[in-house]
């Protein structure tokens, strides 16, 4: 075997071997995401995913307050929560609370956190959570502009708001605790249809990017959820006003609400900074990278090799279905 043959024999033995890194590490460090009797914080805990993860961190031991508008939705997840929490072989005292507020109001997100910690003893919240979010997607053409502003008033600002003064408190109370920051799959691509929705998803992977660098400041954690198509009243509503065209795209497949929180607390617990929970959208993370970190050395690496291809295809298509709506459509209108 000569030295070039022997060289290539040991890179790909390194390169088979290295998916394990990571899961070996993970198993070294153990979990990064034990929420057993933390003081949790989510923001759009009635309905669809923050329910769902609501009642997840219940079954875990978690003490969660909710907050979202509508007292009815929110009345009814605390009871969710209750029978989720006596399903534990391990029983201990939970605290369910929930607070009625508009978080995209700043004086109202400031309250409501001020309401938490009341509810918990004055404790500052450990975890902080924002599921909060709207989709109204048109052709852009078709979007008023109270649409773009709407929407990035709920999704980023919204966000912002609770992010920045839980924060704030952390580090005053020398909480060395975690922020999670919903995204989605349009954080890490645009498309046709969700002009007004894509740039309040892209803001949002930058402010999780650049908190996740100062955070080392004061041992906070931030983390970030891409979650892909989820079937949840959000999504129902959505399809209301979204273009046919953007419904071909998207395709059918997609996960409930229950499936991407458990998805969304496995990758948590794994330490990954980006999380995601389907193929398609993993593989849009790993496209998209960026300067952020690995979920997986080796996965990453592997699927990054093709990662290239993979997008332009995608690209193809896309533009290939925008193209061909618009000779068989405009047209018409013409």
């Amino acid at each position: 075997m000569t030295a070039f043959e022997s060289v290539s024999a040991n890179l790909f033995i390194l390169l088979a071997l290295s998916p394990l890194v990571t899961p070996i590490l993970n198993l070294i460090r153990g979990s990064q995401f034990n929420p057993e009797g933390k003081h949790v914080y989510l923001t759009g805990g009635s309905i669809g995913l923050g329910r769902a993860v609501a009642i997840e961190l219940a079954k875990q031991g978690a003490h969660v307050t909710i907050i979202a508008r509508k007292e009815g939705p929110l009345k009814e997840t605390v009871e969710l929560m209750k029978e989720a929490a006596a399903t534990r072989k391990v029983k201990s005292e939970q605290k369910f609370h929930w607070v009625s507020a508009d978080l995209t109001d700043r004086e109202q997100a400031i309250r409501a956190l001020d309401e938490a910690s009341t509810l918990h003893g004055g404790r500052v919240p450990d975890f902080v959570m924002t599921c909060a979010g709207t989709s109204i997607p048109r052709f852009f053409t078709d979007a008023p502009i109270e649409d773009f502003e709407w929407q990035m008033k709920v999704n980023y600002f919204g966000t912002l708001y609770t992010v920045h003064e839980a924060y704030k408190r952390m580090v005053e109370k020398g909480v060395k605790g975690k922020i999670v920051m919903t995204s989605s799959t349009l954080g890490l691509v645009g498309l046709v249809g969700y002009t007004s929705y894509c740039p309040t998803k892209f803001a949002l992977r930058g402010l999780a990017e650049s908190l996740r660098n100062e955070g080392h400041l004061h041992g906070i954690t931030t983390q970030i959820y891409y979650p892909g198509t989820m079937f949840s009243p959000g999504y129902e509503t959505e399809n209301l006003t979204k273009p046919l065209l953007t419904r071909e795209i998207e395709g059918s497949t997609g996960l409930t609400p229950e499936d991407a929180a458990k998805g969304m607390l496995k990758g948590l617990r794994k330490g990954y900074f980006a999380v995601t929970t389907d193929f398609d959208t993993n593989f849009l993370r790993v496209a998209a990278k960026g300067v952020t970190p690995y979920a997986n050395i080796g996965w990453d690496y592997i699927l990054g090799l093709i990662a290239p291809i993979g997008a332009t295809s995608f690209l193809w298509e896309a533009d290939g279905k925008v193209l061909k709506y618009g000779k068989k459509n405009l047209k018409k209108e013409l």
